[in-house]
């Protein structure tokens, strides 16, 4: 327990510090492409490890997946030192008054950040800077509405085999095949967003004479929020009366699909409502998303064994649903409240 607490602790380090790098790096208009990218990678991991981990454990011990896993590590490690740099430029100083650039490793290390901190927050100021994201009611609320609905997919995912090994008599290795489920579904919908996203931009634009407001960028829960009640009502009614398992997939690959169409909406729309504060927004989207999940696989199995899948996973359609009215709510009311509630006032804004 400890370990995977440790490992916790880190790891969502990476997860959370997205926003940051696509801010930093690339132009507005090529945000939400980038978003979606980093979006994909983030959402097939929790799926991959399984998918490989399974095939592994049918010929190798089940300490190996853990070895390699400790090794992918380990590269990502070596890749950054080898090949990254301090991605953040403070374009409020002038450039002739810009601290000089000394070493890359000291960057990496925070040697020369560490020299010019008088540039940026004291650490109680930058410690107040996640309160002050969260008091925006807009960031509030986006993390809310992905709180209640991105639940689910880390609590079936850590449950699912719990129902279809003795549902569909799996052993590891077709567990291993059904994991290709999440994993297509997420690259179809990578796919589409690769356009989708834009379409919504360029054609809320025209729509307002070449205006554009961030909360044109939830119109894509419109769009997922259909794929998601579908996939877990189905899914419900596949395990709950023992529906071919590739009926059991196809459900499941659509509540994915469309938790990914919407996991680049609610990040597009925070970090152009905030930018910022793009790291603190993609923190507590992090937080909603993460601390959603593993709650439920607390209770997942206990729910639909006392109440039936049926029962169990409709709750979990209507409450994403029910989340929906986040996103008019926002839709209707955000700029009223970001106008009203003003930017995050940071020193380094």
């Amino acid at each position: 327990m400890a370990a995977r607490i440790l490992n916790g602790f880190f790891s969502t380090v990476a997860q959370g510090g997205g926003l940051m790098f696509v801010k930093d790096i690339f132009f507005f208009h090529e945000h939400a492409r980038k978003i979606n990218i980093w979006s994909a990678f983030f959402i097939l991991s929790p799926y991959l490890g399984p998918l490989l981990a399974a095939f592994m454990i049918t010929t190798q011990k089940w300490e190996v997946p853990f070895w390699i896993y400790v090794l992918e590590t380990g590269l990502c490690l070596i890749a950054i030192i080898v090949l990254l740099d301090e991605t953040y430029y403070d374009r409020r100083i002038p450039a002739q008054e810009q601290p000089v650039r000394k070493s890359r490793m000291l960057r990496l290390i925070g040697v020369e950040q560490f020299h010019s901190r008088h540039l940026r927050n004291t650490l109680p100021q930058a410690t107040m800077r996640p309160v002050a994201a969260i008091l925006k009611l807009p960031v509030f609320l986006a993390a809310f509405y992905y709180f209640l609905t991105f639940a689910w997919v880390v609590g079936i995912n850590t449950t699912l085999s719990l129902f279809v090994t003795p549902l569909y008599e799996f052993g590891p290795k077709q567990i291993g095949y059904f994991y290709f489920t999440p994993i297509i579904a997420v690259l179809i919908a990578e796919v589409l967003g690769h356009w989708l996203h834009d379409f919504i931009f360029r054609l809320y634009t025209k729509r307002n004479h070449g205006r554009f407001e961030p909360e044109a960028r939830l119109f894509a829960s419109w769009i997922a929020t259909p794929f998601m009640l579908a996939g877990l009502i189905l899914l419900g009614f596949c395990l709950e009366r023992r529906y071919h398992y590739m009926v059991t997939a196809v459900a499941w690959g659509l509540y994915v699909f469309g938790i990914m169409i919407t996991t680049v909406g609610v990040n597009a729309y925070v970090l152009d409502s905030y930018p910022e504060g793009s790291g603190e927004v993609a923190a507590w989207v992090n937080f909603a998303r993460t601390t959603g999940g593993f709650i439920v696989s607390y209770f997942q199995v206990t729910w639909a064994t006392k109440k039936g899948t049926e029962q169990s996973f409709g709750v979990q359609a209507a409450i994403c649903g029910a989340a929906f009215l986040i996103v008019l709510f926002l839709q209707m009311y955000g700029k009223r409240l970001r106008v009203w509630q003003g930017p995050l006032k940071f020193k380094t804004n």
